[in-house]
C-alpha cells in the first residue's frame, strides 16, 4: 500500500465528513466515564458546599479535594480505570473501522454502522497493535530515569530531571507518530504483523519527520488541552462547557488520525457485459460425431 503524506488540510476535510463518528466518539467517551464522574460529584458536592463563599487560598483547594476523595480512592480508581480500559477499547473500534472504510475502494459514503461492523472484524488485529504501543511507551517513559537513577548525583539533580523530561516527551510524540503511521500501514490486506507495521511506521516518521509532526501539533496538542481545561474550569454552566470541550476534543482526535491517511484507492471500472472477454473463450463441451459421418 502506498504510504500517505500527512495533511493537515486532509484531517480536516475527513474529520468533517466523519461528523456522526466525531458525536459517537464524544458520546461514547461521556458515558464511560460518568460512574468516575458521579462518584466525584456525591463525594465533594455536599462538602464543597460548606465551603466559606470567598473561597480558600491559593493551592488550598487541590488538598481539600484529596483529603474529600481519600475514602473513595479505591472504587474512583476502579471506575476510572474501567472507564479507560473500555475507552481504549472503543478507539481501536473506530480506528480499524475508518481504515478499512477509507481504503476500500468500493465504499465511499459514509455509514456509521458499516465503519463500526468492518472495525469489529479487524478489532484484534488493530488491538494487538495498541497494546504494542502501549509497552513501548512504558519502556520509553521509564527508560531515562533507570538509567539516571544509577549516575544520579546531588550536583546533576536538575539537568537530569530536565533531560530526562524531554527524552521522555520526544519518545512519547515518536511512539505516537510511529503508531498513527502504523495504523493505517495495518490496513494493508497482505499485512497482519502488528510489529512490522509500528516498524515501517517509525521508518516513515524518521524519513518525514516535520510533515509528521505538523499534524500532531496542529491536532493532538488542542485535544489534550481541551480536554483537562474543563477539570480546571470552576465557572458558570461548568457542566456545558465540559461537554463543548470535549466534543471539540473528539473532532481534534478524529483529524488527527484522518490526517494521516493514504490517497484513496480508485475503484476497479465497471466491466460491461456486451465488451467481449480479455481472456480467449474456453469451452469445457467434448466433440461430438454427427450420424451421418
Amino acid at each position: 500500500m502506498m504510504a500517505g503524506t500527512p495533511s493537515v488540510v486532509t484531517g480536516l476535510r475527513l474529520a468533517g465528513r466523519l461528523h456522526r463518528l466525531v458525536l459517537g466518539v464524544w458520546l461514547v467517551s461521556i458515558v464511560l466515564l460518568i460512574p468516575a464522574q458521579v462518584i466525584v460529584r456525591v463525594t465533594a458536592g455536599p462538602v464543597r458546599a460548606m465551603l466559606p463563599a470567598d473561597g480558600l487560598g491559593a493551592g488550598e483547594d487541590l488538598v481539600v479535594f484529596f483529603e474529600i476523595m481519600r475514602p473513595v480512592a479505591v472504587p474512583l480508581v476502579v471506575a476510572l480505570g474501567f472507564g479507560c480500559l473500555l475507552i481504549i477499547a472503543w478507539w481501536v473500534l473506530w480506528h480499524a473501522g475508518t481504515v478499512r472504510w477509507w481504503l476500500n475502494p468500493e465504499t465511499d459514503a459514509v455509514r456509521l454502522a458499516h465503519i463500526l461492523g468492518d472495525g469489529l472484524e479487524a478489532w484484534w488485529r488493530y488491538a494487538r497493535l495498541a497494546l504494542l504501543a502501549f509497552i513501548l511507551q512504558v519502556v520509553v517513559a521509564a527508560t531515562p530515569w533507570l538509567l539516571f537513577v544509577a549516575v544520579l548525583e546531588a550536583r546533576f539533580l536538575l539537568p537530569l530531571l530536565i533531560f530526562g523530561s524531554a527524552m521522555t516527551v520526544l519518545a512519547t510524540i515518536l511512539v505516537w507518530l510511529a503508531t498513527l503511521r502504523g495504523v493505517w500501514l495495518l490496513g494493508d490486506s497482505g499485512r497482519r504483523s502488528a510489529m512490522a507495521a509500528w516498524v515501517r511506521g517509525l521508518s516513515l516518521v524518521l524519513r518525514q519527520p516535520l510533515r509528521s509532526l505538523l499534524p500532531f501539533i496542529f491536532w493532538a496538542l488542542p485535544g489534550l488541552v481541551l480536554l483537562a481545561l474543563p477539570l480546571l474550569y470552576d465557572g458558570p454552566a461548568a457542566a456545558v462547557f465540559l461537554l463543548v470541550a470535549w466534543l471539540a476534543s473528539a473532532f481534534c482526535w478524529v483529524a488527527l488520525h484522518m490526517s494521516f491517511a493514504p490517497p484513496k484507492p480508485a475503484p476497479k471500472p465497471a466491466v460491461s457485459p456486451l465488451e467481449p472477454p480479455t481472456a480467449p473463450y474456453v469451452t469445457t463441451r467434448f466433440p461430438t460425431l454427427h450420424r451421418d459421418e
